[in-house]
This record gives structure tokens, sequence and C-alpha cells, in this order.
């Protein structure tokens, strides 16, 4: 009877079994462990799950001095776990293992501590690694043989379920619901363990106890569900050179599992991830065990590697939202502490721009048991006590924000090397003084940043600041591996617009009628100022159709799946306005408002919306409950970053974001949650542009020398001149010793003159511009002082010196009531329906509907990436078609033509591209190949063919066929192939009676044309 070899002991089990063996494990097969089979056992009974002879032995091995009772009681302490559950009691070996465990031992008479050590992390070699397959274990009331078991010094570590790939489907859900059962039937085995693994071959997932199927990860990126060659993977690719996974351990071709199995279970890697990639975090009474990903492994090293080995210690570490970056950070600072050879209790500071993200990531250090964190918050005088603590070089770990390095410090507060500082979204604008007081604070210690959001081509301050030159990022996790992961959902966009338009008499005519006691250039500043679209979009009528659009969405399409939403309102009244509506539409306790209330606002605000932080923070938690009633989050200025809630699927968005934080908000919908299929984004705001525009620059590559330090010496020495350039009208003023009033006195006598204010000003911003891109390189240090008086100057001149259109500003009021009495609204458009913000063709989509403008705008385009495309392959032609696209665009900007007429104009253009082929058909050709060669002779002064296109015609062919006949195989890299063409293709133009002057650049166009049309034999 023939064996079976498509069942999952031949396809997953033997080669994991395999590698495993080259890795350097010891195998036994579960059959000479099981007592119920073998006299003479290890084990006495299937219950056991310690092979408790072997532990012993490693134990006396790596402890020196030890008596037979102390490794009794350190064995009892593994087999005999006191505890409440299963999670409490691996959480409480967990420790055991890391720390050691302190035993009484009497030497020699004396009763003294002794800590004992189960594995000895520091050495790998010194500990035995054991493969054991088909294990029995006894539980309760069921018995099971999980597949394999690895034993470290005869400690159950890990527990491995294969599963057929020819059952790909089905096989590892399969996998970890076995595992999941086994946690349950034969408890006593996962007291121990550290991580679960299920594999079949082809997939392959890592996880923890207590993890749902959907809470397993892979190793690596997935590859479009095919098998592909796992080590050319970029990914894989990352880890070879980082010696995370040895190339040696790979097969030509390697499997998902394969590479599951080499990147966790190689001795050094498993080691490293059981000492430092494993935490508990207790929340609301709950404990959840959590392992590291891939990229936060992979993240954590390279920092590690950076600070410990290389002379420039910095990067930044980008990985997309949702993907674990606050949990990156602890692993980063568990690791930097433990690492005791090559760090010696260095102080690690943990920095955020926002209070919010400070409490985020320090309740993830606490939740988690991070030992002894220290959180410095924003209060009065705080900077004493985070100055004072760095000056001591505690060696501790301090959470705060960049604001506490305010105060400026003459001299370092901290010159050691032993300081390393990781900072959150450090390309955001609020950094620059205060990251430079802190550089100046601690120059000697190591900067990491850390973004979930790429940084875009502008942003050369942080990767100056925080990169070696020449580096892009230390380590990055892109959208698009995290969705291929399964890390996040993919985010979906639809656009959605209000039609508004104005009821009765033109707003011009209103103008006139309301404002008829102002002068014409005060009316236009008027209605420049307050005609805008800030006013136009919280009309009443507006917000109100938008919110019975919300409802009416949020019900048909959201709330049956039991997902919440956000609203984004433009701001705060417009938030206040959208909770207002809500509540005539839907019961008000469904919808809470979350933003900003300031002292001198209004008493009704503060009596409504004025929020306490722990009222805050029950609304966060009731939103992220799914049980909770509470379905809408209106908000304009908060919770758009930083705040993850898996159960929300959709964004409303009536707020014109951009870049950063619009890449930010949206990802508020990509969190994974059960049933979640996608996130969702609904814009009424119409940043479909914005997306777009953001989507490519985040995309594309940096320019190069982008990274380079030529920009900090030109920017240094524009930095002096623009200083110079300002200064320069206050030379004469005396600041040393004069009263503040007198030096202000002065100063606004020199700016009295509008033209000086105006000169001042440009030189003011230039200088500025030149601070804010070197900040906080210690090279402005000599500028900050000017900086700082040259602010107070201009705020100055700029409350003295007021102008006509300040004096407007009582109009407001006036200009906002009439706009909104005489705005109604037409009904909600669907401009566009969901689509994937990631799609290659977003832009195309985005652009179909709309107005006669937005479909002008997609016609030009498309007519644009056409003719770049196609340029080369029919150069007169596409040549045409760009000359009367820029002649049109020209005509249009400098007429302002009728939007219609310019589409129309377009369109015809675009039509010419289409009657192409059937233009070469007509003309007897067999394709627009040959159609491009026609062309060509037509681009020449001399008429050859006397307006015969007969003749033209058959000439053309005879000059393609000449190619045709002489070509060979990679003949456009063959120099005497092509000199014979040439030189029969001369002959045949003299012969046609071509001018001279023409032959030679109508053969190089020819030439070039048979090379982009006629290369392939």
């Amino acid at each position: 009877m023939a064996k079976p070899i498509f069942n999952e002991d031949y396809l997953s089990e033997k080669p994991a079994i395999e590698q495993l063996k080259r890795l350097g494990y010891a195998y036994i097969n579960g059959d000479d462990l099981d007592p119920e089979l073998k006299e003479k056992c290890e084990r006495t009974s299937r219950r056991e799950v310690v092979l408790v002879s072997r532990l012993k032995k490693k134990l006396k091995d790596i402890n020196k001095d030890v008596t037979e009772q102390t490794i009794q009681k350190a064995v009892r302490r593994v087999t005999h776990i006191q505890a409440e559950g299963l999670i409490e009691a691996n959480h409480k070996f967990h420790k055991d293992l890391i720390a050691g465990i302190s035993i009484d031992q009497d030497t020699e008479g004396k009763r003294q501590k002794k800590t004992i050590k189960f594995i000895d992390f520091e050495n790998p070699e010194k500990n035995e690694f054991l493969v054991v397959n088909q294990f029995w274990v006894k539980g309760p009331s069921e018995t099971d043989r999980p597949d394999i078991i690895i034993f470290i010094n005869g400690i159950p570590l890990v527990v491995i379920e294969c599963k057929s790939p020819v059952a790909k489907q089905t096989g590892l859900s399969k996998a970890m619901t076995q595992l999941i059962r086994y946690q349950n039937e034969i408890p006593q085995l996962f007291h121990t363990n550290q991580i679960l693994l299920g594999v079949n071959l082809f997939c392959a997932k890592y996880g923890s106890i207590g993890a749902e199927p959907e809470q397993f990860h892979e190793w690596k990126d997935k590859n479009g569900g095919k098998l592909p060659n796992m080590a050319e993977h970029s990914s894989i690719k990352e880890m070879l050179e980082s010696g995370l996974i040895k190339k040696e351990d790979l097969s030509d071709k390697p499997t998902a599992q394969e590479i599951l199995i080499a990147g966790v279970l190689n001795k050094k890697n498993l080691l490293d991830i059981i000492r430092n990639f494993i935490v508990y975090e207790y929340d609301k009474g709950k404990i959840i065990k959590k392992i590291c990903r891939y990229q936060q492994f992979r993240a954590v090293n390279k920092i590690l590697k950076r600070v410990t080995e290389e002379d420039d210690k910095r990067g930044i570490v980008w990985h997309w939202q949702g993907s674990g970056k606050s949990l990156t950070m602890l692993f980063a600072a568990v690791k930097l502490r433990r690492e005791e050879t090559k760090l010696k209790n260095p102080t690690i500071i943990v920095v955020t721009d926002r209070i919010d993200l400070d409490e985020q990531i320090s309740k993830t250090f606490r939740n988690c048991n991070f030992p002894n964190p220290v959180q410095i918050k924003e209060k009065g005088g705080t900077h004493k006590k985070l100055y004072e603590l760095l000056s001591h070089n505690v060696g501790q770990t301090i959470l705060t924000t960049v604001f506490l390095f305010r105060k400026e410090s003459k001299e370092p507060v901290s010159a050691s090397e032993n300081i390393i500082v990781m900072t959150d979204e450090a390309h955001r604008s609020q950094y620059g003084f205060y990251a430079l007081n802190m550089r100046n604070a601690l120059p000697n210690a190591s900067f990491f940043a850390f973004t979930g959001t790429p940084l875009d081509k502008r942003d050369r301050n942080t990767y100056r600041h925080f990169s070696p030159t020449g580096e892009k990022y230390l380590d990055a996790y892109t959208i698009k591996n995290a969705e291929e992961d399964g890390e996040i959902v993919s985010v979906k966009y639809a656009s959605r617009m209000a039609q508004l338009q104005v009821v009765g008499k033109s707003l011009d005519q209103l103008f006139e009628e309301l404002f008829h006691d102002k002068t014409q250039e005060e009316k236009a500043r008027l209605k420049k100022k307050y005609a805008t679209l800030d006013t136009l979009v919280k009309a009443d009528r507006r917000i109100a159709r938008i919110a019975r659009d919300i409802v009416e969405h949020y019900t048909e399409h959201i709330r049956l799946n039991g997902f919440k939403a956000q609203i984004v309102a433009p701001d705060r009244e417009g938030a206040v306005m959208y909770k207002n509506e809500l509540d005539k539409l839907i019961d008000p306790e469904r919808s809470v408002l979350v933003m900003t209330v300031n002292n001198d606002d209004s008493r009704e605000w503060k009596e409504k919306y004025k929020l306490t932080p722990a009222k805050e923070k029950n609304i966060k938690e009731d939103f992220i409950d799914p049980k909770n009633s509470l379905q809408f989050l209106i908000v304009c200025d908060k919770l758009l970053t930083g705040f993850d809630a898996p159960v929300e699927q959709v964004m409303y968005l009536d707020q014109r974001l951009r870049e950063h934080t619009l890449l930010q908000a949206i990802a508020r919908t990509n969190r994974t949650f059960p049933r979640k299929n996608f996130g969702l984004v609904v814009d009424y705001a119409g940043v479909g542009k914005e997306l777009a525009e953001a989507l490519v620059m985040f995309d594309k590559e940096d320019l190069e020398g982008i990274f380079g330090t030529e920009d900090v010496k030109k920017e240094s020495a524009n930095l002096a001149y623009w200083h110079k350039e300002t200064m320069k009208y206050f030379e004469k003023v005396n600041r040393s010793g004069a009263k503040p009033e007198g030096i202000l006195q002065r100063c606004m006598e020199i700016l009295e003159p509008e033209d000086v204010r105006a000169h001042f000003d440009m030189a003011f911003r230039e200088f500025v511009r030149s601070m804010d891109f070197l900040m906080p390189d210690p090279l402005v240090n000599p500028y900050v002082k000017d900086f700082k008086f040259l602010g107070a100057i201009r705020e100055g001149a700029k409350n003295l010196y007021r102008d006509e259109r300040l004096s407007l500003e009582e109009c407001s009021k006036k200009v906002e009531s009439l706009i909104h009495a005489h705005i109604v609204d037409t009904g909600i458009e669907e401009i566009l329906e969901p689509i994937n913000i990631t799609a290659p063709d977003f832009k195309e989509k985005l652009e179909v509907k709309g107005s006669a403008r937005a479909k002008a705008s997609h016609v030009e385009y498309a007519i644009r990436e056409t003719v770049e495309e196609k340029i080369a392959e029919d150069p007169v032609f596409y040549g045409s078609l760009k000359e009367q696209l820029e002649s049109l665009i020209a005509e249009s900007k400098k007429e302002r033509r009728d939007e219609a007429e310019y589409l129309k104009n377009l369109l015809e253009i675009k039509e010419q591209e289409k009657r192409r082929e059937s233009h070469a058909k007509s003309l007897g050709f067999n394709d627009t190949k040959e159609l491009a060669f026609y062309g060509l002779f037509n681009s020449f002064k001399e008429d050859l063919f006397h307006k015969s296109d007969k003749k033209q015609v058959t000439f053309t062919k005879e000059i393609i066929q000449i190619i045709k006949d002489k070509r060979v195989i990679d003949w456009i890299e063959k120099e005497d192939i092509k000199r014979v063409m040439r030189s029969l293709i001369r002959r045949k133009l003299k012969a046609k009676g071509c001018p001279k002057d023409e032959i030679e650049p109508l053969i190089y166009g020819i030439m070039s044309l048979a090379s982009n049309q006629l290369k392939d034999i």
C-alpha cells in the first residue's frame, strides 16, 4: 500500500522537524517520551509536561554552586505554578523565566539568597533545544497529542500545530482553532508556553495563549497568496542582511512555514523574543498577552545595533497607523534596559508632542508592567523635575512631552552618551524650539524618531536631524505591508457633496444693498474676507442636509453590523451645529461632542460641552465598547490622531484636512475588528484632490540629494543673510540698558512707513523659514535671542499700525447671516462610489463625475498622461496633441474661457487620439505603428509625394520593410546592423529626391521610431 504523501505529516510536520534539526535542535519522537508505550521513560505520566530530568541537569549547568534541595525547589516552581487561571499562571512563569527566582539555600551552615535562572539568555548554546513530535498529554477530561512541542531545558515553551497545505483554505484556521481548544483541554501544557505556531507549509502564523485566530500574525509579507521565492522578498532580504535570519536556514525557494520557523525559532531569535518581546497588558481586570510582530522585532533590533555598534546613533522608524507603534517603543525600552553587556543602565526618554499621546503611551507602559516608568506631566515648574532627573543620569525611563523642554538651558543638563531619546511624530511643527532646547540639554544623546505616516519630500528637517546622511528610514512598515499582513483593513473613500444654490437675488446684489454705505474697495475686501468657503460650509441648511444624509447612510450601511462612526466638523461652531442637528434626528444619547472649550467661550458652551478629563475618558471607553449605545463621535480638533477605536468603521469628513493630518485621520477607520472588512471615509468637504495629492506625494521617491549635507550649508548661509537683512532696521537701537518700552517705541517709529514695514516683514518671513528648516540644530543658537526680539517687534507693529481691513471686523456677523439666509440645499450628490484609497486608478475614478471644470481637469490630465506615455511611439502625432493642449490651456487662462467650451475643446483633442487606429486602417496600414512612420514624412518641409497619400503609404511600407528585413536578435545593440539599415534608407531617400539637408534628420527620426516600434522580431 502506497504511503499517503499529501498529508500534514509529510508536507508540514516532517519538513518543520528537519528544519529545526538544521537549526541545531535535538529531536526525539514523541513515542519515546510516552510512559504508556515505554517502560523506561523520562515521564511517569502523560499528565507531566515538564521533562524534569533534563530541567534538573540544565539548572546545575547554568547555575553555579546550587544544592539538590535548591534544584528541587526550582523545579517545583515550574511544575506547580500557583495561580488563578491559565493566563495568570503563564504571566507568573514568564516573570520567573526572565528574571530568575530567589531561593533560600543552606550553604556550609549559612542561609543565603540564591538567584536561579532557568535559561541562559546571554549564551544560547548553553541551553538544550529539543523538538518532540506527537507528544501525548492527558488533561482533566481529555487527552490530546499536539504535533510538535519545543522544549528548552526540559520546559515546553513552543507548541506547533501542522496541517496539510492541500487543505489550504481551512487548514491554517483549523490549526489555530485546535491550539485554542488545547488550552482548555490540556491547560498544564500552556502554563509555561511562550509562542504558538499554526503552519501548513504555504501559510504560517504565530500567536500567544488567549489570542483569537485573527490575532495570529505572519512573520513576513504575503505576496498575493501565491507561493513566491520568499528569499527575494524585501522584508526577507532585510532580515537576511541584518542577521535576523541566516541564509543557510532557508531553502532555495523557502515557503511561509520555513520563513516563520527560521525567523522565530532560530535559537538566538527565540530567546530574544521570549526575553524582550512578550508583555502582559492589564486592562479593566483582564490580562492580555502580547507578542511582537516581525516589523517590531526588526525595528527594535536595528535601534539596539545602532546605539551599541554604530557611530551615528539616530534614525527614523516609520510604521503605518495601526501597526503597534506604542508597543514598538515599549519593546525598544525593554530591550535597551535589559542590554547589560553593551549598555549600562541607560536613561530612556519617550517624548510626545501632545498630552493625550503622552497619556496613551504612559498607559501602555504602566499596563504592561514596565518597571518604574516616570511620567512627568505638564505642570508649572515640572521642567525642573525633568532636568534634575536628567542631570543625575539615574538610568530611569522617563515619559514626558516636548513642551517640558520649553526652558532654555545655557549649559547641557547632561552630557552623558548613555541617554536614548525616542520621539513620537517628530515631523510635526510643534517641535521647533522645544526640540532645539532638548538637543541643547542633551547634546550627546541618541535620538530616534517614530512616525505613523511617511515623511513627505519637504520633511528634510526631520530626515537631517534623525537620520544619518543618505538614509531615509532606519525601518519602514508601509501601508501595503500592513494591509497585506492583515494588521489593518483597507480604507475606502466615498465622496458626497451637499448641492447648494443661492435663492432670490445674487450675493453681489445683496452685498450692494446691505453695504451700500461702503466704498467699492471696502466691499471687495469684505467679500474676500467673509464670503468664504468657511462661512458657506456652515450654512444652516447645508449642515442640516448633511446630518440627515449621515444618519440615513449610517442606518443603512453601518449600524446593522454594529460599527460606529466619527463626524469631523469644519470647526467648533460647525461641531455644535452637527450635534444640534443629530439631536433632532436620533436619540441625543447616541451622539456626543468632544472638542476643546476655552475659558473665554460662552457660558452655554461651557455648561454643555466642556469635559473633565475623567468624563472624556469615559466617553472614549463608551465609544470603543461595541455594546455601548453611543454611535456617533462628533469632533473637530480632538481624537483625529492617536485615538484607537477598532469598532469605528466610518468617518464622515466635513473638514479640509491635509497631508499628515489627513492620512492620520482616515487611519482611525483602519483598525481590525471582527466582521470588519474595510474602513470608510465619506467626504463632504471635497478633500479628494488633497487625498490624491497626499498619496502621490508620500508614495514617490524623494528627490536626489534631499538627505545630503549641502542643504544645511546652504540654509545656514541663508539664515545668516536674512538675519542681517532683518536686523539692519534696528542697528541704531540701543538694546542694552534701555527700558523695554523705550526700545519698543523706537522700533515702532522705525517701522512707521508702510514700505519699511513691508520690506521688514518680507525679510522676517525668510528668516523664520530658515530658522524652521534648521531647528533644532544647535547652528541656530546664536540667532535665538534676536529671533524672539524680532517676533515681539513684528507683533507690536501689527497691533499698532492697523489698516482699514481690520475696521471691517464688525461686518462679519452680518455677512454670515446674509449667506445663511440665502442658501438652500438641493440634496446630496454622490460624486464617487467608494473605492480603495490605495488603488492605482484612484485619481481617474475620482474625476469621473462632477462639474464641467472637474471633467475638464480629468480630460486634461488624461491627455497629458497619454502624450507622455506614447510620445516616443509617434513623436509627430503626440507632439501635435501636446502643442494643441498647451495652446488651449494658455488661451483659457488668458481669456477666462467658459468651462463647458474648454471641456468641449479638450474632448476634441482627445477624440483625435481615438480616431488614430481607424485612420491607420483607412490608409492601408496594419496598425498605428506603421502610421507613426507615415506621419514622420509629414513633419518635413519637402513634399516628396506630390500630395499623393497612396505614394506616401507605399514609400512608408518600403522603408519599414528595409528595417524588418535586416533585423536580428538584439539588433538595437548592434551598430553594424544599424549602419546597414541607415545606408539602405539613405539610398532610398536620395532616389526619392529628398533634399540633402533633410536626409540625415529623417534617417535619425526613422531609426528612433524603429528602435521603439520594431525592436522585436
